[in-house]
């Protein structure tokens, strides 16, 4: 069995220190990834990892008009614990559908976010209401879109020694709403993925559109997006099949989730939006 050498920084400062001396060290903060992919019950951990669940400037939240900012280390229960009505539609149903009470009350909305290995629940939702992450490394600080964590290939790419210390996700309203995620399991394995469509409608017309798959790996179409906005809801039943053909052609190179099942939640979504 592999010994551990676990590290209890108290500050960003201290963690961004032991990021520079070891730059595989492993950040986390509840561990429910590192539990939930090991299936026996003695488990493993990287040599050295850093717990950063109790450093205090990573739990805080503030709410402005424009948008909530949450410290990486806010608990998922922690989100569904604040007042109704701070949380933006329908992040709280989604945070809410995430494996059990007992997992949501140590996994965090970083650990949600910083998943090398596939996309979690969170991210669909928050790429399409392009939120941001704040990634602090021991050169600098910056703030880049929820978007930026996935590569050119659809796959995870959280940069290398990197801490996401916040997330800001805008206080925007959208009156269409469709989300489901597919899978069962309180982890999420090759079978689960979470399929997101968000749209404002003023006057019959569709003003904004957004759309994400994801999973194991993550597809969105943002040209598409752009082509949709400006389109009737009372549009033709023949234009809204050409959308869901162009949708399923571009998907045709993704062999990582189940065509037929994507097509269905094509329908879905697109039956209630151009109804």
């Amino acid at each position: 069995m592999r010994i551990s050498e676990p590290y209890y920084p108290t500050s960003t400062a201290e963690i961004l220190t032991l990021i520079r001396a070891n730059p595989e060290i492993q950040i986390l903060a509840g561990g429910t990834e590192i539990v939930g992919s090991q299936t026996t019950r003695a488990l493993e951990f990287p040599a050295q990892v850093a717990s950063i669940a109790k450093v205090q400037e990573l739990r805080k939240t503030i709410r402005t008009e424009q948008f909530i900012e949450l410290g990486c280390c806010t608990t998922l229960t922690g989100l569904l614990s604040l007042t109704p009505g701070t949380l933006p539609d329908p992040l709280p149903e989604i945070i809410d559908s995430i494996a059990n009470h007992a997992i949501r009350n140590v996994a965090t909305i970083g650990g949600n976010l910083c998943c090398r290995s596939r996309f979690m629940d969170l991210w669909p939702y928050l790429a399409c209401m392009d939120a941001q992450v704040e990634l602090k490394t021991p050169s600098g600080t910056r703030w880049a879109s929820v978007s930026h964590l996935c590569g050119e290939e659809g796959k995870p790419s959280f940069p290398r020694m990197a801490l996401l210390s916040r997330v800001r996700i805008p206080l925007y309203s959208y009156n269409f709403i469709f989300h489901r995620k597919l899978g069962l399991g309180q982890f999420p394995g090759r079978e689960t993925a979470s399929f997101v469509c968000i749209a404002n409608i003023e006057r019959g017309k569709i003003e904004d559109f957004r759309l994400a798959f994801a999973g194991v790996q993550a597809f969105r179409l943002k040209d598409r997006e752009m082509s949709i906005a400006g389109k009737k809801t009372s549009s033709a039943s023949k234009e809204v099949q050409a959308i869901i053909d162009d949708y399923m052609s571009a998907f045709e190179s993704q062999d990582w989730f189940d065509r037929r099942l994507f097509l269905s939640l094509l329908e879905e979504a697109f039956e209630r939006l151009f109804s």
